[in-house]
């Protein structure tokens, strides 16, 4: 009898089970992430101290109003940014400080929220630095402060650096496999296979009722 071919051609690939695969690969580096946040919470510290100092620190045009407007006199300065500029310098630093703070939490707990926060944190310290040069600069003709400059140029240093890939990558959440049944609940139908048809076959010789007449000496007497 010839072996049964039809099932082995027909029967379809077994699904295989067992460990899920590994997740795959970010791609980025999740310790250049955890430098970036390191850097963010550095950068908050030093631009906190600046809106403290600037909130509780002597503010020019009230200790002497009669010397400041002598020196607006000599510059040409509009002396009612004096007063809106020495407040809304303080507050954007310490803005900055709260959006690098909330943005390295986020990058250690790995969400790609935080880099973009970081990012934007270089934003509002250009505005701040920016409130100090026509403060100083540009009202009054004195030299500014260095301190609010560097602060704006590390953040934007650490700014680019959360937005490259290496940060962003890392943070995004890797591929999960998928293994159990498949989507919808439903798994998919067995697969039917025609029943093989062999021909029908007789009894092997020796069985089964005797054909053709008796041997003589057998039968009943006559």
């Amino acid at each position: 009898m010839m072996p049964n071919q039809g099932w082995q051609q027909n029967q379809p690939p077994q699904q295989q089970w067992g460990p899920p695969p590994p997740p795959q690969p970010r791609g980025g580096s999740f310790v250049m992430a955890i430098i970036v946040a390191a850097c963010a919470v550095g950068l908050a510290v030093f631009w906190v101290i600046l809106g403290v100092k600037g909130l509780i620190g002597e503010r020019f045009h009230e200790v002497d109003p009669e010397g400041i407007a002598r020196r607006l006199q000599l510059t040409g300065g509009n002396g009612a940014l004096l007063g809106p500029l020495s407040i809304v310098n303080p507050v954007l630093d310490l803005l900055t400080t709260v959006l690098l703070l909330c943005g390295a939490l986020l990058i250690v707990l790995r969400k790609v929220p935080g880099a973009f926060l970081v990012a934007g944190a270089v934003v509002v310290g250009i505005l701040a630095a920016a409130g100090r040069y026509v403060y100083y600069s540009v009202v009054l003709g004195w030299s500014a402060p260095s301190e609010p400059y560097i602060a704006a140029v590390l953040t934007l240093i650490v700014g680019v650096l959360a937005i490259l890939p290496p940060v962003t990558n890392a943070l995004k959440p890797a591929a999960q496999p998928q293994f159990g049944h498949p989507q919808g609940g439903q798994f998919p139908q067995q697969q039917q296979f025609p029943q093989q048809q062999f021909p029908p076959q007789g009894p092997p010789p020796g069985y089964g009722p005797p054909q053709g007449p008796p041997p003589p000496g057998y039968g009943p007497p006559r």
